[in-house]
């Protein structure tokens, strides 16, 4: 089945609308969001007493539902996170038959907010970095301290974390990025961390993912996708390897728009969550091999037409510092 069209999306969120708002509605446009491989759309369901600002993710079409293609799975995470009082944008329904859109659909509250973007300013919030990261690491630490739905997930050991993202390194097309990376793994596997918390792990976070309003305030983290239950330090270190232009090529590290001391970020997240940060550079270590390992498999999507993004281009040229300053934090961690 092919993905939905911007007009597919609007004819169908109008029909739906009918039957579960209003027998007046009308959806006049949708629009594609950012990222979510063209599966992400915005729209306004028109009524006579309102305007409903959507989101709506649909599950890629034809495809079995498993991981990051199953969207009904954030469903009772964010229900439970929203009644915890952690920022995230309200699920208005989540759709299973797919008379609607032909597929699995969730449909959200579209916030008038906007990320602190890591690259440019286009669509970006305007409040300071250490402001945002502030806020961003406060939240992060609200978001651990929920306890995960009921038989939602099985936790993820760190062995589990990293068998899950190695075979992505056998789509290596660069002998170096694969050699480099089985190092950083083997190394990795070599010191694993005793005993880590671990719950709910957001498992991309960082300033593109943060939502804030015109007044600076955090209203939502987005982009529950690749969530999960795992070790907390991870979402920590995930953020300070994308405030770190140590772990980027240039010309893209020195144009960082959002960048922090990893130690900052460490004590902030200390403060606010009551628990120490014990082997923070191995997870930064993790952090860099994790992203690694992705930008492998999705250059090679690329590359090879199936996903066509020219934008991994750009990312390809930080694999390698990636999977190399992964290694160094664990040289300097002995």
């Amino acid at each position: 089945m092919s993905t939905p069209t911007s007009a597919d999306v609007a004819a169908s969120l109008q029909a739906f609308a009918r039957a579960e708002i209003d027998s007046s509605a009308t959806v006049t446009t949708a629009w594609p969001m950012p990222g979510n491989a063209g599966l992400s759309f915005g729209a306004d369901v028109i009524t006579p007493a309102s305007t409903v600002p959507l989101v709506i993710r649909l599950a890629p079409p034809g495809v079995r539902r498993s991981g990051n293609t199953d969207v009904l799975r954030v469903v009772p995470l964010l229900q439970a996170l929203a009644a915890a009082g952690v920022p995230v944008a309200a699920v208005r329904w989540a759709v299973d038959d797919a008379q609607w859109f032909g597929t699995d659909a969730v449909l959200q509250d579209r916030l008038d907010a906007l990320p602190l973007h890591m690259s440019h300013a286009e669509g970006s919030a305007t409040l300071g970095v250490t402001e945002a990261l502030t806020q961003a690491v406060d939240a992060l630490a609200r978001m651990h301290a929920v306890p995960a739905p009921e038989g939602w997930e099985l936790p993820r050991t760190l062995p589990a974390e990293i068998g899950f993202w190695t075979p992505l390194l056998g789509k290596a097309s660069d002998p170096e990025w694969a050699s480099t990376g089985t190092a950083l793994h083997d190394a990795l596997l070599a010191g694993l961390p005793a005993d880590p918390d671990t719950g709910i792990l957001h498992g991309d976070f960082h300033t593109n993912n943060v939502l804030f309003d015109a007044v600076g305030r955090l209203v939502a983290i987005v982009d529950w996708e690749i969530s999960g239950v795992g070790a907390h330090l991870l979402d920590l270190a995930w953020l300070a390897i994308f405030t770190d232009p140590g772990c980027w090529a240039q010309p893209h590290g020195a144009g960082m728009r959002v960048t922090a001391d990893a130690g900052w970020l460490r004590e902030r997240y200390e403060q606010a969550s009551g628990r120490p940060t014990d082997r923070f550079d191995w997870f930064r270590a993790l952090a860099c091999f994790r992203f690694g390992v992705i930008s492998v498999f999705n250059v090679r999507l690329h590359r090879t037409g199936r996903r066509v993004d020219a934008t991994w281009e750009e990312r390809a040229e930080s694999i390698l510092p990636l999977f190399r300053r992964g290694l160094r934090f664990l040289e300097e961690e002995k």
